[in-house]
């Protein structure tokens, strides 16, 4: 997919968007995953999602009035939402089980899938280059979790959960971003998770219990869950604005170098060499099948 910017090109101001966008994603990863060892994931996920759609309120609300959730496609933005409501509530549990590199690793499988199945949903033309990344990220994921690694098997499972609601999520974006205000779908996508959220607090006791009480420190973190998710995502749609979808899409991947630092520096927590070998894999997989993709769309 090699999308046109909006605003004409600029790659080292979408280069810093972006990385500001990861950095930002890795800083929520580790929040949640710090948050989940005292608590539940689904006081977590309503915090998160309920800070973003706050924070959208208070900034867009003004500006965009009833176009910040009028939609015209109901049926895609409820699906889209219990994707991103299942991608959160999945993937903060993830964490709690795994190490964040490991568990972001695994979730970076995702985007091959996304390809294979773009060409069949999306028209998309899927080529032996994506075929051959997609099977060579696949190798990198059966090495990373191995029957003799040390991750947590339940951890694995709720983590290929979450590449589950990732290929959905993505597949959706791309659907409504042709049809849709980006701004109406992210508001939409964490309404919706808000109430899948707080129907599962029930649950909250059986899915890592109610806080006995909560810190200064914890309430300031619960408080930046919804900032982080917000600006984070606010900077990945600005990168687009500023560059171009094959400009970007090798880049995505840099999320993986980004989330094992933040595993060392907040939990001292690094992949064995096996892991690290899975790891590397998968991102080198990642960035060549992009690149590749993008020459051999630019030639054509």
């Amino acid at each position: 997919m090699s999308v046109a910017p909006t605003s004409g090109f600029h790659p080292l101001r979408a280069l810093a968007l972006l990385v500001g966008a990861q950095t930002l994603f890795a800083l929520l990863d580790a929040t949640g995953k710090s948050l989940s060892r005292d608590m539940g994931i689904p006081l977590i996920a309503l915090v998160r999602h309920a800070g973003q759609a706050l924070l959208m309120v208070a900034v867009l609300g003004p500006r965009m009035g009833r176009q910040l959730f009028v939609t015209r496609h109901l049926t895609l933005q409820v699906w889209r939402g219990l994707a991103m409501a299942g991608f959160t509530l999945f993937f903060f549990t993830a964490l709690f089980r795994l190490p964040q590199a490991e568990a972001t690793a695994i979730n970076f499988i995702a985007p091959f899938i996304v390809m294979l199945l773009a060409g069949r949903m999306l028209a998309e033309k899927v080529g032996r280059v994506r075929w051959t990344g997609a099977a060579v990220g696949f190798l990198g994921m059966l090495v990373l979790v191995r029957p003799d690694s040390h991750l947590d098997k339940i951890g694995v499972l709720f983590a290929l959960l979450t590449v589950v609601c990732n290929v959905s999520f993505q597949l959706l974006t791309r659907r409504l971003a042709q049809v849709e205000n980006s701004f109406t779908t992210m508001f939409i996508s964490a309404a919706i998770s808000v109430v899948i959220s707080a129907a599962l607090l029930p649950l909250q006791s059986r899915w890592g219990g109610w806080p006995a009480a909560l810190s200064g420190q914890q309430l300031l973190m619960l408080a930046t869950l919804g900032v982080l998710g917000a600006v984070s995502q606010w900077c990945l749609i600005r990168a687009y604005v500023w560059s171009s979808a094959s400009f970007i899409a090798p880049l995505l991947f840099m999320q993986l170098i980004w989330s094992t630092a933040t595993g060392y520096l907040f939990f001292q927590q690094l992949p064995d060499r096996y892991s690290l070998l899975g790891i590397l894999v998968i991102l080198g997989s990642g960035v060549a099948t992009m690149v590749f993709a993008a020459r051999s769309e630019s030639q054509h």
